[in-house]
């Protein structure tokens, strides 16, 4: 029996009504910008897509729910989203934009029975157990509200009782890594995955794609999720694919996709809105045109960039809080 393939799965973060490819906002996209970078990242085949709400916050939440459901109606790769997610309401608000999966983090180690309850209410497939964590004193710790608030939950710990709760997938994310050795990040990773029964999804803040190579080959990670990594004209998962063959790691040829891109880009729309997709630029795009003809042109000029580099983790604070 063959081993499953590798999955490289891009990020995309959204706040307050924008979207962003990195944590820290320094690489802006405004709505259709961020429609059309899905869109790139399909057509170069990654095999899914998570958006991150880093807003957290229901009420602040401008566009969030026309966005998914555009996504749901143009995307043909999975996608997952997660950020805020409290309660049985909002998974169901959430599904109802045409969300196949959620993810939960701080909500769920505040009250593990909401695995059971999601899992129980939607089925297993529908969610997605996501961990902040870092290492503090020679211990890896769980991590609350974007790796701001630190418990004294072990880590392992946590991965077995989320599997034993109903989690499918299960999302690690190293935290402080410019503190933390390399070596010891692919160690915990390894020993999480030896104790992980389902499929293992790792951000460890990979910025080539020598570091995808041996996060694989090191862990045996089912996927590897980033956001930062791709901001780069250089990094393609066309390019980077090349490269996980070459080095022996299995990976799809066209990500998930499993149909033909639509030929048209299906934007919800309200009435007083043109029938036109607008970018930064002021280019206007007919919906008819094809999602690659559309991404060709968006590609060299749709991220702003601002002058300092930025990484996929929220940057520890000075002030850590401990829960």
């Amino acid at each position: 029996m063959e081993a499953p393939l590798k999955r490289i799965i891009p990020s995309i973060y959204t706040s307050d009504g924008q979207f962003s490819q990195a944590e820290n906002r320094q690489y802006i996209l405004d709505y259709n910008e961020a429609m059309a970078r899905a869109l790139l990242l399909q057509e170069q085949g990654a095999d899914e897509i998570i958006i991150m709400d880093v807003t957290t916050i229901a009420e602040k939440r401008r566009n969030l729910n026309r966005f998914l459901k555009d996504l749901s109606r143009n995307l043909q790769i999975p996608f997952t989203f997660g950020g805020g997610v409290h309660s049985i309401q909002d998974v169901t608000d959430i599904l109802k934009q045409g969300v196949r999966k959620v993810y939960v983090n701080s909500a769920a180690v505040r009250d593990p029975s909401l695995i059971n309850k999601i899992t129980s209410e939607f089925g297993k497939d529908s969610l997605m157990v996501a961990i902040d964590t870092k290492q503090t004193f020679g211990k890896w710790k769980v991590f609350l509200n974007g790796g701001k608030s630190r418990t004294e939950i072990d880590l392992l710990n946590w991965i077995e009782i989320s599997q034993l709760r109903g989690a499918s997938e299960i999302l690690v994310s190293t935290i402080a890594r410019n503190s933390t050795e390399p070596e010891d990040i692919m160690d915990i990773i390894s020993k999480v995955k030896s104790v992980c029964k389902v499929p293992l999804l790792v951000s460890v803040g990979a910025r080539t794609d020598e570091d995808f190579i041996q996060t694989f080959k090191y862990t045996d990670a089912d996927g590897i999720v980033s956001g930062h990594f791709f901001l780069s004209p250089e990094h393609t998962i066309v390019g980077l694919k090349h490269h996980l063959r070459e080095a022996g790691i299995a990976v799809s040829e066209t990500g998930s996709l499993t149909e033909s891109p639509k030929e048209e880009i299906l934007i919800d729309r309200h009435e007083d809105e043109e029938h036109v997709i607008e970018t930064s630029e002021s280019v206007l795009i007919e919906q008819k045109k094809s999602p690659a003809s559309i991404l060709g042109n968006m590609l060299s000029g749709f991220i702003r960039r601002k002058d300092k580099p930025s990484s996929d983790a929220v940057p520890p604070p000075e002030d850590e809080e401990i829960i």
